[in-house]
């Protein structure tokens, strides 16, 4: 489906009514407003489970509102909007575009092809000019093997996404394709033509103490760095950061793979973020949850606070290469629940940092992801305690992410 539209714009609008015909009614009637009375030519939705039963027929009266030619979303523990992010309430939240020369697809695809292998019922014509935003249910579908394959197949396209949350079992989270609710797999949307899609991933957190090459592994249990048993190097790098990193490293220890080995020196978006999962006693070794470590494989140890946190997405907003050009015309973010008010102190913080760097009203919508989908290096990986955005901007404008 190719927009017919001649101009490219998004609107946005979060409703927390309780009632799901109101806040459906709400956020329509403001998307309508915004867009001047044009239909859409997908809507992005995520609605809270607060709506219960009601959500089943959410996505066929969000098509009839909105008028729009394509629908995807998902179930979310809680949404977020323009500068805001409701953690304490029911939501439904919606980002509409106007996409002119883009052929727009909306995919279900199962959580396993016939063969058990690939990325299922899934064509992209022109690679090089093509952006996947993919919604997931935590349950049902191998992201992780399914992100790998698909970067096998399409190294070029960029992706984000995140997985739906706030049901605790297989089949309570609900995904969006059209006016037709399902419960398992995954929706992929691809956008081919004038629309871009540009990413900007914040893990979260900061690189601390100098890089340290694997030299021997087994599994996710690191065995040696440098030749020397890899719970001894690890405690010599701990004795020799202040006081400050090693206390934020006891609260929560963390590595960082280098997708780039060859680099002497890392910034945040040069690493894959892992958690440590313990010490190997027997062995001396470091277990990590990274099942791609490798010999030769280097490795940096990194912390997570506020501060770091909220200077990382700003540092990714910049480096997307956006802030200053002022192309994006509308994003959606991807984010952990465990970022929000537990990690900042405040409400609203990642929201509100995206508004203040695209500016006031800046359509946005999105929701509280249990994994959060995003590029490091160029690939796409699942993450946690992430904020993925994910920046519609048009091709023509010629942004690309600058290199470090």
């Amino acid at each position: 489906m190719t927009s017919p539209a001649l101009t490219m714009r998004c609107a946005s609008a979060l409703s927390t009514e309780s009632n799901l015909d109101a806040a459906v009614g709400e956020v329509a009637d403001d998307i309508d407003t915004q867009l001047g009375g044009d239909s859409p030519d997908i809507v992005f939705a995520f609605i809270t489970h607060h709506y219960g039963g009601d959500l089943a027929r959410a996505s066929g009266e969000l098509v009839e509102a909105t008028g729009t030619r394509a629908l995807a979303g998902c179930t979310g523990a809680w949404t977020l909007g323009i500068g805001k992010e409701a953690e304490d309430s029911p939501g439904v939240t919606v980002l509409a575009a106007t996409l002119p020369k883009t052929n727009v697809r909306v995919t279900h695809l199962s959580a396993h092809s016939e063969t058990g292998v690939g990325i299922g019922n899934f064509d992209i014509h022109s690679p090089e000019h093509a952006s996947v935003l993919l919604l997931a249910d935590p349950f049902s579908f191998p992201a992780t093997p399914w992100l790998k394959q698909f970067h096998s197949l399409y190294p070029e396209v960029s992706l984000a996404g995140g997985l739906s949350s706030g049901g605790v079992a297989p089949g309570q989270n609900i995904l969006f394709a059209g006016a037709d609710p399902v419960n398992s797999g995954a929706i992929a949307v691809v956008l081919e033509g004038e629309t871009k899609v540009v990413n900007a991933v914040s893990q979260g957190c900061r690189p601390i103490g100098p890089p340290l090459v694997v030299t021997k592994v087994e599994g996710g249990v690191v065995l040696e760095f440098k030749g020397q048993p890899a719970a001894k190097v690890l405690f010599e790098t701990l004795e020799a950061l202040d006081e400050e990193d090693r206390k934020l490293f006891q609260k929560g220890a963390f590595v960082g793979r280098a997708i780039d080995a060859t680099r002497k020196s890392f910034r945040s978006g040069d690493l894959l973020v892992r958690s440590i999962m313990g010490l190997d006693a027997k062995r001396h070794g470091v277990a990590i949850a990274d099942d791609e470590l490798r010999a030769g494989s280097t490795l940096q140890l990194m912390v997570r606070d506020s501060s770091s946190a909220s200077s990382e997405l700003q540092s990714c907003l910049e480096f997307a290469g956006l802030e200053s050009m002022g192309q994006a015309i509308g994003g959606l973010l991807f984010t952990c629940g465990g970022r929000g008010k537990d990690m900042f102190g405040k409400p609203d913080h990642d929201a509100r940092l995206i508004e203040s760097n695209f500016g006031p009203g800046f359509p946005l919508a999105g929701f509280s992801a249990s994994g959060e989908i995003g590029p490091v290096g160029g690939e796409p990986f699942l993450h946690g305690f992430t904020a993925s955005a994910a920046l519609l901007v048009p091709r023509s404008a010629g942004i690309t992410t600058p290199n470090p």
